[in-house]
């Protein structure tokens, strides 16, 4: 897939933090929440360019 971006053969559109949001708006969220994929660090470093993945990800469970 990063090759045929690459090459101009698609384009990829990640969903907004606010599409994100609005697909769990009734689910309990957890730190971090809503963040880019890469932020997320289980290791506890910050990430160095958390913006460099296109996905979101969401932190939460069904209420």
């Amino acid at each position: 897939m990063v090759d045929a971006e690459g090459e101009g053969r698609m384009t990829l559109v990640p969903p907004s933090r606010g599409q994100v949001q609005q697909r769990v708006a009734d689910w309990e969220l957890f730190e971090p929440a809503v963040a880019p994929v890469m932020a997320r660090r289980p290791d506890g470093e910050p990430a160095v360019n958390p913006e460099a993945a296109y996905d979101r990800a969401a932190v939460a469970r069904r209420s």
